[in-house]
């Protein structure tokens, strides 16, 4: 105003140094849940207007857990100090989705650190990079075409230099800082190796990543850059805890919903929910997948799972983390419940937190207080599982060292057998192929 002339200077100087009198936490709710109900608010506003939902009575039955509810809101309200504390952080912010495994309805939402705060929705408004969140979809594009690439396919996690379309050189890097040489795929995805999943996801075509993503329930845009590939792409809590409730539930895409029924002031229904589930990915590729997903939680990066949860949780997950420590990101699913975790700063600044250390911990402690069922997955007609030499890529026999049993879309196994399997292995091997 000062440069325009609107104003003398003196005035702004003094103006600058005047009280802001914002008063903390002025959007308190009359409503407990306020951030569940404003997602109830919106699905509703797609048929009642507003002036009817306000005066007319009518009733709404929501898929409110209310005990998960609580947990959910303690485990964020117990645990974002602690990280604070911990790692000398302060401000950070979290948003939470959980939702029913089987169904996909919305058992408890989190849009802030403080419960009752009824102003800015984070789980539903805040569109923030996903980060490593998004390389499932590139492994599972990969999956699909099984004839190319299985469980133990090796992968090249080597350095690579792109240009962008400003003319710059972009030059991802792996976490650790170092290149892994020949990986097979089950090990980059589980230790979440950059390198290997760019090259991985170029072979593939970008675009044919996307056409993943949409099958999976996803429609916000994204742009089919390389960076994509390493989640270089917005969403909001919601958005990805569609993602994962689509791979929870075997590649069937359930629209998650917060509202059962409306019923009338006399108590009569006006309108059901019911389930709307179709076929998005096959469920073969789908079950591969998540066996690697257990992996990440068993042995890759979110293997503090099971210091806290129980050994046969077999919880599947992936965790995701941005440039510069931005965003902290985990999405996992146990036998009963999907529940996906965003950590991070409203002003954008850096949370200091990777997935594992900061959007992790709050997942693990809501799911010790509420999830009771392991994941226990059956496998389709399509699956076979197969003892592999995990550096060759090639059949192993059980007892090879480094063998480990992985699972293949029927006809996708290696044939070709490793040097530990002797010739008894290879001719049972033989004798079992003809059945």
């Amino acid at each position: 105003m000062v440069a325009t002339g609107v104003i003398p200077e003196g005035d702004a100087e003094a103006a600058k140094r005047q009280p802001l009198d914002v008063v903390k936490a002025t959007h308190r709710s009359v409503a407990r849940h306020p951030a569940f109900l404003d997602l109830v608010r919106r699905q509703l506003h797609d048929e009642y207007k507003d002036e009817d939902l306000a005066s007319t009575g009518l009733r709404i039955i929501t898929t409110l857990d209310s005990e998960v509810q609580r947990q959910l809101e303690a485990a964020v309200e117990d645990t974002l100090p602690r990280l604070e504390k911990a790692n000398r952080l302060e401000q950070l912010q979290a948003a939470a989705i959980v939702t029913q495994r089987v169904n996909g309805e919305v058992a408890g939402l989190v849009g802030g650190r403080d419960p009752e705060d009824a102003g800015f929705n984070r789980a539903v408004d805040a569109v923030r990079s996903i980060g490593s969140l998004y390389k499932p979809v590139v492994y599972l594009t990969a999956l699909e075409q099984s004839r190319r690439y299985t469980a133990g396919t090796l992968l090249k996690d080597n350095a690579i230099h792109l240009k962008n379309e400003g003319g710059g050189l972009w030059v991802p890097k792996n976490y650790d800082g170092k290149e892994h040489g020949l990986v097979p795929l089950h090990q980059a995805l589980a230790e979440s190796y950059n390198l290997a999943t760019v090259r991985l996801g170029l072979d593939l075509g970008v675009p044919n990543t996307v056409k993943t993503l949409r099958s999976l329930g996803v429609n916000r845009p994204v742009d089919a850059f390389p960076s994509l590939l390493l989640g270089a792409a917005e969403m909001s809590v919601l958005d990805v805890a569609q993602m994962y409730q689509t791979l929870a539930d075997d590649g069937f895409v359930t629209p998650l919903r917060s509202i059962l029924a409306v019923l009338d002031s006399e108590g009569q229904p006006l309108k059901r929910y019911g389930l709307d589930v179709h076929a998005g990915v096959d469920a073969a590729p789908v079950y591969v997948l998540n066996t690697v997903l257990q992996e990440v939680a068993r042995e890759g990066t979110a293997r503090s799972i099971y210091s806290v949860l129980p050994e046969d949780f077999n919880v599947a997950g992936k965790t995701g983390t941005t440039n510069d420590l931005r965003d902290s990101w985990f999405a996992g699913f146990s036998g009963d419940y999907v529940g996906v975790v965003w950590v991070g700063r409203d002003d954008n600044q850096p949370a200091k937190l990777t997935g594992a250390r900061g959007a992790l911990p709050i997942w693990i402690d809501a799911f010790r207080r509420f999830s009771r069922e392991p994941l226990e997955p059956t496998p389709p007609e399509k699956i076979e599982l197969v003892w592999t030499d995990t550096a060759s890529g090639k059949r192993a026999a059980e007892s090879c060292p480094g063998a480990r049993q992985l699972a293949y879309v029927a006809g996708s196994a290696p044939q070709e057998t490793a040097d530990c399997v002797g010739p008894a292995q290879r001719a049972l091997d033989a004798v079992q192929s003809l059945f």
